[in-house]
């Protein structure tokens, strides 16, 4: 059979291509390099390339120039994102420049009147997600402005305040009038802007229930707090913008994300805002549990009354509410409570035994032997600074799959050295064995290599079995003008060092250091065995690289092959795109929670593995 007689044998079954296409669609690479050497497999390829169509604002001229030469590929865009992306790798924006790039908006404009032209005859619009700055908000209106039927899709709106520049004005020799009207003309933009969202947000929602779409489903904020360590006045978003986005998205949202100023008050918010539908909140306010007008925290606990579908809860600073409500489908729970009774804790973990995640370290800790059972008996993700939690959480007969040790180094609770002979997990096999995914955050840890030897105990199968995800994060301090090592002087080792960890598919490393500046790296080295992905840098302090693992032993009748290792296999990493590992819900939003306290996302769903 010719090659060619193949390819139009291949070609005549429409559901094997697009199994095909959707594989190879996950790393783009080999779509790519099957659309170059197939020329009859090309246009199949470039009809999946733009299904899923991320454009961060940095890259839009870019992403202009090559749609504009190929317009009807944009027909099939199904899920679009625009995103700031220089905001969204820091939000903290502790590091950035004083003056932010412009970013190419009227790319952004052209690439929506293009996408709007080729699906006109379509049905349904794309769905959007937009991840975006407040200074970007009026930007965005007007690159919706000619193409308004695109509205009605838009699912997704994360907003990250951006830093206000200082004033400069010397305050020796000024006039104190100018510096106060500086002030209100900053506060008046600043107005403005969210005046301009609550409009556009009106307009999206309007759309969506003319054309029987699912309307806004997330809503993220974060906001700005310090400047050069002084505290920003009147940043705080305005009232009737809470109010608004309630009214306007009260049936359809169903994550909620604040990371507030410290102007933003709990007590002002959270009475102004109901969702019938919400599942997922996360909240970080300043004065929750510090009501200014001694209302024992009221405005918390009824804002958690009006929302009982709740299956993610967050709540950050301050003093909790009584979590006296019981939430039927809650799975993941988040709050500082140190001022909560024991018993309280207690009684809330009585209430809500599918809790499948938390943070609650404390409860696990001082929970006493006779109620054991009854706290949180289905975890299977356990957050912690302590060693101790999660000894005692498998002490009581608990079996976690996800274990995330934060902020943690030697010489305190941790020591990779005898990891495997000492910790708690030895003491409990069958704990040990339940075990898939491990997250060490040792940010006390300046040298990895040092603790390299003892990798293959540590991390070996004998002792983890099932370990197929492993993340080590450690801050490497290089030396002024000293030059930062090669890949396979860097991190060689220590994947040489995890051979043993047979299991292990995933593996995630990060010295907060710099990205590698090649496309493969590790050439002709040793993995471990069933090795698919490696993850170099963590966000949000840095922008990821992803790389996979791909096959470079020869045929072992070649007198060039190198022999086989005794353990792992022989290869080497090429580096792909992000868009691999990214998720997206079936209305068409972007996994991308951008709160500071979250450490590693993972690739595989640890919790729920079969969601």
């Amino acid at each position: 059979m010719s090659a060619m007689s193949a390819v139009h044998r291949f070609l005549a079954y429409p559901e094997l291509i697009e199994h095909t296409l959707s594989y190879l669609s996950r790393e783009r690479v080999d779509l790519l390099s099957l659309s170059v050497v197939s020329k009859a497999f090309r246009v199949y390829a470039l009809r999946v390339w733009p299904n899923y169509l991320d454009i961060p604002t940095s890259a839009a001229a870019e992403k202009l120039q090559f749609y504009k030469a190929n317009p009807q590929l944009l027909s099939q865009v199904r899920f679009l994102r625009i995103r700031n992306d220089v905001l969204e790798l820091e939000p903290e924006q502790s590091s950035l420049p004083s003056s932010i790039p412009v970013h190419n908006w009227a790319a952004i404009t052209s690439i929506l009147t293009l996408v709007d032209k080729a699906q006109v005859s379509t049905r349904k619009a794309p769905a959007i997600d937009l991840t975006l700055g407040t200074t970007d908000i009026r930007s965005l209106v007007n690159a919706f402005h000619n193409c308004s039927r695109l509205k009605q899709n838009v699912v997704a709106l994360r907003i990250i305040a951006v830093l206000a520049p200082k004033i400069t004005t010397d305050m020796d020799t000024a006039d104190c009038e100018d510096v106060q009207t500086a002030t209100a003309d900053r506060r008046e933009e600043w107005i403005g802007d969210w005046a301009a969202l609550t409009q556009f947000i009106f307009d999206i929602q309007g759309s969506a229930r003319e054309h029987a779409n699912s309307g806004l489903i997330n809503f993220h904020y974060h906001g700005d707090d310090l400047e050069d360590g002084y505290r920003i006045p009147e940043r705080n978003v305005p009232e009737t913008f809470w109010a608004d986005l309630s009214g306007a998205a009260a049936l359809t949202l169903r994550d909620l994300s604040i990371q507030s100023h410290f102007e933003d008050y709990g007590e002002a918010i959270l009475p102004l805002l109901t969702f019938s539908h919400l599942e997922r909140l996360y909240f970080n306010s300043y004065d929750v549990g510090y009501s200014t007008q001694n209302q024992e925290f009221k405005f918390v606990d009824e804002f958690l009354d009006r929302h009982p579908h709740l299956q993610k809860l967050v709540i950050y600073s301050g003093d909790p509410p009584s979590f006296c409500q019981t939430f039927p489908h809650l799975q993941s729970f988040g709050v500082q409570d140190q001022y909560r009774s024991l018993e309280e804790r207690i009684d809330f973990a009585r209430r809500h035994p599918n809790i499948l995640a938390t943070e609650d370290e404390e409860l696990i800790l001082h929970g006493t032997d006779a109620v054991a059972s009854e706290i949180y008996p289905n975890l299977r993700q356990l957050t912690s600074y302590k060693t101790e939690a999660f000894e005692k959480c498998a002490e009581r007969g608990g079996r976690l799959s996800h274990i995330r040790l934060r902020n943690h180094g030697p010489p305190k609770g941790l020591d990779l050295h005898s990891f495997s002979s000492t910790m708690w997990l030895t003491r409990f096999p069958e704990a040990a064995k339940t075990v898939t995914c491990l997250e060490l955050g040792l940010v006390r840890v300046e040298d990895m290599d040092r603790f390299q030897a003892s990798f293959s105990s540590a991390f070996t199968s004998d002792f983890l079995p099932n370990l197929t995800e492993l993340a080590l994060i450690w801050s490497k301090k290089t030396p002024f003008g000293v030059s930062e090592p090669s890949a396979e002087e860097k991190i060689g080792p220590l994947l040489a060092g995890l051979v043993t960890a047979r299991s292990l598919r995933i593996l995630h490393l990060s010295d907060q250091s710099k990205p590698f500046p090649k496309k493969e790296i590790l050439v002709d080295c040793v993995f471990p065995q069933s090795l698919e992905y490696l993850v170099w840098l963590e966000t949000p302090v840095h922008k990821s690289q992803y790389f996979r693992f791909l096959d470079t032993q020869p045929d072992s009748s070649s007198s060039s092959s190198k022999p086989a290792p005794a353990l792992g296999k022989r290869g080497k990493l090429q580096r792909i795109s992000a868009m691999f590992r990214t998720k997206i819900s079936p209305e068409g939003v972007w996994e991308r929670p951008f709160h500071h306290y979250r450490m590693v996302t993972t690739i595989l769903d640890h919790t729920n593995p079969q969601s």
